[in-house]
């Protein structure tokens, strides 16, 4: 029997000329198919849509053509950075932080150690804001006119001007009855702080930092330790924007907060006011703090990370804050126990929200503690008792185990 000689060939093998050819044909429908959805279905960055989520988020700290103290001037900063990584930094500016980008840190370190807030944007709508800026620093998006404020909304020219100043620079981070965003809910807030502190405040939040102010220092710490920026405001923009917010929250113009002259001394010493009394039931918010009632979405007690003076014994967790006053310290704890802002509670509260009646209850439970004054660390007892412990420990252990080879040694001796 003859053996015919193998031949060997690399690669696809047709046995007709039209076989080849309909495989090829099929590949190329198949790439076509497969990226024709791509590039008729993938919306294109959009200017418009760009403009409204720089509004929202991104005006406060920026401006395309001017530098402010918390930001960089954004105009021109696509052709400055690669655009790859300005989608990230826009998405998710806390992890290139973490991770020790030069860039990102050096940004931090030149304003003032300001943090870029993850405000929890999406790919599409970084490239949108992207869009938005490419344009505005071009020229190419029209300016829109600026419609005036209604009178019905804003009785005075004060409160007018400070809906400009408000929506410019402080509803990126802030909301007047919207709960929480990257700084707390300025619903009320007239109400709950004296004027002074507040027109202060506004003007320079970086010098009371800077001197321990502890109603500052605490804001900063519950939010991010995120700092107040400096925005180089004056004392009649700051009071037309306390009007502002005065009118807005439905409440009335506190009277040393005017268009013109000083606030008054006895009034500059004012106490602040508290908070009013919470509707809910200060038994049923003691059993949710404690953990002996559940939430109904299944979250922890606040007592695994935190403790009040209400609390017996050695108290409750120290991995948070102790909550005593925390009722006073932010007249009203409500809001940002619906709308969790605190970075920590953030990701352990997010599947698992309070509802708005155990918000309630804990609120009037920490109406209740506000009139104790906070336990001292228990750091230092807690230690003590440890080493106690181990002394207790290793006395006793010594005395059950001296004996025990007594039975061997005797007999052992003897010989």
């Amino acid at each position: 029997m003859e053996i015919m000689p193998m031949h060997v060939t690399s690669g696809l093998h047709f046995r007709t000329k039209i076989t080849r050819n309909e495989f090829i044909f099929s590949l190329i429908g198949f790439i076509w198919l497969v990226c024709l959805p791509q590039a008729s279905f993938s919306a294109a960055p959009s200017p418009e849509n760009g403009e409204k989520v720089y509004q929202a988020y991104c005006i406060g700290c920026h401006q395309i053509g001017n530098r402010l103290p918390s930001g960089p001037d954004l105009k021109g900063i696509n052709s400055r950075r690669d655009s790859s990584w300005l989608v990230r930094w826009i998405v998710e500016p806390d992890k290139m932080l973490a991770e020790g980008d030069p860039i990102a840190t050096q940004l931090k370190q030149e304003y003032n150690n300001i943090p870029m807030p993850n405000f929890g944007l999406s790919e599409a709508q970084a490239k949108d804001i992207l869009a938005y800026i490419a344009a505005k620093s071009s020229g190419e998006m029209p300016a829109k006119p600026v419609t005036k404020p209604q009178a019905s909304i804003l009785p005075t020219q004060t409160s007018e001007n400070g809906k400009e100043i408000y929506q410019k620079i402080c509803s990126a981070c802030h909301t007047i009855g919207g709960g929480k965003k990257v700084g707390p809910d300025l619903k009320g807030v007239t109400s709950r702080r004296e004027p002074s502190w507040l027109v202060r405040w506004i003007q320079e939040p970086d010098k009371m930092l800077a001197e321990g102010d502890p109603h500052a220092t605490q804001l900063k710490q519950e939010h991010g330790n995120f700092p107040m920026p400096n925005y180089g405001l004056s004392e009649e923009q700051a009071k037309g924007l306390i009007a502002f917010i005065a009118a807005e929250s439905g409440g009335e113009l506190p009277p040393s907060v005017t268009t013109q002259g000083e606030t008054k001394p006895e009034e500059q010493t004012a106490s602040v006011a508290e908070p009013a009394a919470p509707a809910g039931d200060f038994a049923i918010g003691k059993a949710l703090f404690e953990g002996q009632k559940p939430f109904e979405k299944g979250g922890p007690a606040c007592i695994s990370c935190h403790t009040t003076s209400d609390v017996g014994g050695l108290g409750g967790g120290t991995l948070g804050p102790d909550l005593t006053k925390v009722n006073s310290r932010f007249g009203g704890i409500t809001p940002a126990l619906v709308n969790v802002s605190f970075p920590t509670m953030r990701g352990v509260f997010s599947k698992k929200k309070l509802l708005g009646d155990e918000a309630t209850h804990l609120t009037a439970y920490f109406a209740e503690t506000n009139s104790k004054d906070e336990k001292p660390s228990q750091n230092f007892t807690i230690s003590l008792i440890s080493i106690i412990g181990f002394i207790l420990l290793y006395i006793l252990t010594h005395l059950i185990w001296r004996k025990r080879l007594t039975g061997v040694r005797i007999p052992l001796v003897g010989r």
